[in-house]
């Protein structure tokens, strides 16, 4: 087993010449891992206090943000692609072809957008990537199984998903973006829509190059349990309906209220 010391001697060593992962400290599900985890998530809180009550600074921190993890992003792709025992690009994983990867092409849109534009972007950000951020703490599925929380690339994976939670729920807790105010049917929809146009890129490249990009094709994690015996274009078209009908759950509520919200209405100028 291998100690701390072996962690910060071996930062930015690539995982191909790393010891196995069940022989390193802070890989998946183990102590360090959690623990790392969790003061991340208290900083990532801590964070979000503070710049609720700094309002007027959000859009800024959202351009920092979305621009910092953008380069990192391409710093580590460059990284996995350089420093490994073979040199290219690994086009089965390294892209940023999945689901909260979105949230790099999304914050344009989200930050400087307008009406409908804006309102999906933002949907997207206060949906998949909440949710994506949130379950990376727990399960880093694409990183862990390989690397530590202390090294460059899990320590990325952490701060880029903590970036996400801390841009959904600034969002949500200081008005930029709301559930509510759904009062159309296709309303309902538009936290979809991102998702859907960045589906396109990822199953090109997926079915290409037999990759699982925006895990259209199961083959991910724990989903091969689930998708095992299942024809990948079943699978794809299952993905699918739930990349619709989950961010359209969180305006659901909403748009029910203004119905029934109608009704009574209709129902006192019909009793007036």
């Amino acid at each position: 087993m291998k100690d701390f010391n072996y962690l910060i001697q071996n930062f930015f060593t690539h995982k191909d010449f790393l010891a196995p992962a069940n022989q390193i400290p802070g890989t998946m599900f183990t102590p360090l891992h959690f623990v790392f985890a969790a003061v991340i998530l208290s900083l990532v809180i801590l964070a979000c206090v503070l710049a609720t009550k700094r309002k007027h600074l959000l859009k800024k921190i959202y351009i920092i943000l979305w621009a910092a993890v953008s380069i990192i992003e391409v710093i580590k792709i460059t990284y996995e692609s350089t420093t490994g025992k073979t040199i290219g690009v690994d086009l089965q994983w390294v892209l940023p072809l999945y689901p909260c990867s979105l949230y790099m092409y999304a914050m344009p849109f989200a930050i400087w957008g307008k009406g409908n534009i804006k309102w999906a972007a933002c949907g997207y950000v206060c949906t998949i990537a909440l949710m994506g951020g949130a379950i990376n703490f727990a399960y880093p599925m694409t990183v862990l199984p390989f690397y530590s929380c202390i090294s460059f690339i899990g320590m990325h994976t952490f701060l880029y998903h903590g970036v996400l939670l801390f841009t959904a729920v600034t969002m949500l807790s200081t008005g930029y973006h709301t559930f509510s105010g759904v009062t159309k049917w296709w309303q309902i929809f538009l936290a979809s829509i991102p998702a859907l146009i960045f589906s396109i890129p990822a199953n090109i490249v997926s079915y290409a190059v037999d990759a699982d990009y925006m895990f259209f094709r199961g083959n991910s994690a724990f989903l091969p349990l689930i998708f095992g015996d299942v024809p990948d274009v079943i699978t794809t078209i299952i993905i699918y309906v739930l990349y619709i009908i989950v961010p359209a759950a969180f305006y659901l509520p909403s748009y029910i209220a203004h119905k029934r919200k109608e009704r009574r209405e209709k129902v006192v100028k019909k009793t007036a």
